[in-house]
């Protein structure tokens, strides 16, 4: 029962600062950060830029799949030993789209096979079991990312069954992605300050990792572009929007006018040149707007260039011809 109970305390550290049990009480998260001792310099000094494990041994999937109680959620399972620490691996999908088919209440999603979700909840065998096979089948929808806690994080276990634990105030949480059949090192983070943070923490996480090694595109994409967009009519005349954008060596910046016209992200983005097409990131704070996959993309054909993103339903996954001033 304890090695249970410390399976939950490694996915609410990792996931979110609360989770629901079976019996549908909100659990508190069960850690307590121990700020009253001074760790040797020696622990402290202990870094784990390469994985200690290989995260995706079939040995560590023995508790199963499950979804944390995030909105929307994502697929992950987890693994615990005094001897490690304890880790999660997180499926994260690609697109919103992918993210959003977890979410409970996407009325098409993963979600939309049960009758009851809270039964659904109560059948963790079944329920992962329905996981698993989602994910063999669609491996690549989805980026694998690792979040380890080292043993070395932990000053204190209690032997009273509750299965809490105390944190040291310098206590890391290191991330990973699984690429080209390897754990490549993202980053890690004060473990303090990853309460609450859900799939916002991974998209993060992700889109710094695709920026980290970004190389500069090339200069026929730089300069000031213009496209517009025509949407729908009303009483007060047909909706328009009209995107301005200005690329230089080291700055995207979108600017947007529009009359009843379409929801855009204006601001800040960054460039990947993908062969020979550009690909632009919102690089902002807007959570509506933060995506893995490039909000638009720019490419030129001969003379012109064309841009794919802009516009309603209707035309936003057409070449639309970009002007270049």
């Amino acid at each position: 029962m304890k090695k249970i109970l410390m399976l939950l305390v490694l996915l609410l550290i990792l996931s979110c600062t609360k989770n629901q049990t079976k019996d549908n009480k909100i659990r508190e998260t069960p850690y307590k950060v121990d700020s009253s001792k001074t760790e040797a310099s020696e622990e402290l000094s202990i870094d784990y830029r390469v994985s200690p494990v290989n995260f995706l041994e079939e040995k560590y999937k023995k508790n199963g799949y499950f979804l944390p109680d995030n909105t929307p959620s994502f697929p992950s399972y987890t693994f615990f030993e005094k001897s490690l620490g304890g880790f999660s691996v997180n499926y994260v999908g690609k697109s919103k789209l992918i993210q959003d088919y977890w979410n409970v209440n996407n009325s098409t999603g993963f979600f939309s096979q049960f009758e009851n979700i809270d039964r659904a909840f109560e059948n963790s065998k079944q329920l992962g079991d329905k996981i698993r096979d989602i994910l063999k089948n669609k491996p690549n929808d989805y980026y694998v990312v690792a979040s380890f806690l080292p043993k070395e994080a932990i000053s204190k276990y209690y032997d009273d069954g509750s299965g809490e634990f105390d944190l040291k105030d310098k206590a890391y949480t290191y991330f990973y992605i699984y690429e080209n059949n390897n754990w490549t090192f993202i980053k890690k983070i004060l473990t303090q300050k990853l309460a609450g943070q859900g799939i916002l923490l991974y998209n993060d996480l992700l889109l710094f990792h695709k920026f980290k090694n970004m190389k500069p595109f090339q200069e026929i994409f730089q300069g000031t572009f213009k496209v517009e967009t025509e949407g729908e009519y009303t009483t007060n005349g047909e909706g328009h929007t009209t995107y301005h954008f200005t690329i230089t060596e080291n700055k995207i910046v979108l600017k947007a006018e529009a009359f009843k016209g379409d929801f855009v992200c204006e601001g800040n983005y960054k460039g990947i040149q993908e062969n020979d097409i550009l690909g632009l990131y919102y690089d902002e704070t807007d959570n509506r707007c933060i995506s893995l996959s490039p909000t638009y993309l720019i490419k030129k054909e001969k003379d012109k260039f064309f841009i794919k993103g802009v516009g309603g339903e209707g035309i936003i996954n057409n070449w639309i011809e970009l002007k270049k001033d």
